[in-house]
């Protein structure tokens, strides 16, 4: 008896399984967008239509004027701003973030009309926002391993031509100090849950992360520009067997970085073929 309930309990627990992997994974939870970060930002634009509002009465007539003026023409080219980046969309976080940029500088352009004691109120607002509320890396649900060098090492270059690991690796060297990295994690997030197939050690692919912050050997080792400025943060690479077949953005010899490549989720799987490489594996199954 108690063998037939274990055999019931084992059969239920595939089906379970089954079920999980065949069913799409959720996309990012939205409550990331109530950290910090993001109701500050909110908070802080929403300050703009008070002191609107105190110019018009308090104001003299050519200043209400200027204000006036200003503001519709920051108001409309702000629009037309974030209306030519939806054509170029990469992810809901990115946007988000181009939406706060372009309002905020805008905001603090009108201000410096309106009144430099107005002006100086947003910027400080800015400073302390910057120093106490920085976005932080996605802490959602995700199936992407979190890597250092020891374990880089060992799992992506010596486990996978022994064949002790996964042969694919697709690996995130980010930055966490670093806007575009933290906008694109949930998106890598969500690429993990659907792509990823560690259990499968022969044609499996796995994803990590490497955080180029805490070990910036790494970066040195993969030819990547860890500057504040830099254009290759984030930057993905696909090992196969312990070896790079392919990564994004792209990096001549010479140092040449490719130009204008977009973080989408789209963009990630055509560079990567991971549906592609998915259709293959359930194939071969």
């Amino acid at each position: 008896a108690q063998k037939r309930n274990t055999n019931k309990t084992h059969s239920t627990v595939k089906v379970i399984t089954m079920s999980s992997s065949s069913s799409s994974p959720s996309p990012p939870s939205l409550k990331r967008f109530l950290s910090a970060h993001y109701v500050f930002n909110v908070i802080i634009i929403l300050l703009y239509p008070l002191f609107y509002i105190w110019a018009i009465e308090m104001k003299d007539e050519e200043t209400v004027e200027k204000v006036v003026n200003w503001t519709k023409q920051a108001t409309y080219m702000t629009g037309l701003t974030l209306l030519l980046k939806l054509r170029r969309f990469e992810t809901l976080d990115k946007f988000i973030a181009d939406c706060f940029l372009h309002v905020k500088s805008s905001i603090l352009l009108l201000s410096f009309i309106m009144d430099r004691k107005v002006f100086w109120i947003f910027g400080s607002l800015y400073y302390f926002h910057y120093l106490l509320c920085q976005l932080r890396e996605y802490s959602g649900a995700s199936k992407a391993e979190h890597l250092n060098v020891a374990s880089f090492e060992r799992r992506v270059k010596i486990g996978a031509t022994k064949g002790e690991e996964t042969k694919k690796w697709l690996v995130m060297f980010y930055a966490p100090w670093h806007p575009p990295c933290n906008q694109f994690d949930p998106t890598f997030a969500q690429l993990s849950l659907e792509f990823s197939d560690a259990d499968d050690k022969d044609s499996g692919l796995t994803f990590a992360k490497f955080d180029l912050s805490r070990w910036p050997g790494g970066a040195i080792d993969h030819g990547i520009d860890l500057t504040g400025n830099s254009k290759q943060l984030p930057t993905l690479i696909l090992f196969d067997n312990g070896g790079e077949i392919e990564r994004m953005p792209r990096c001549t010899k010479q140092g040449v970085i490719e130009n204008r490549v977009v973080f989408s989720r789209a963009n990630v799987c055509e560079r990567f073929g991971l549906k592609a490489e998915r259709k293959e594996l359930k194939k071969s199954k």
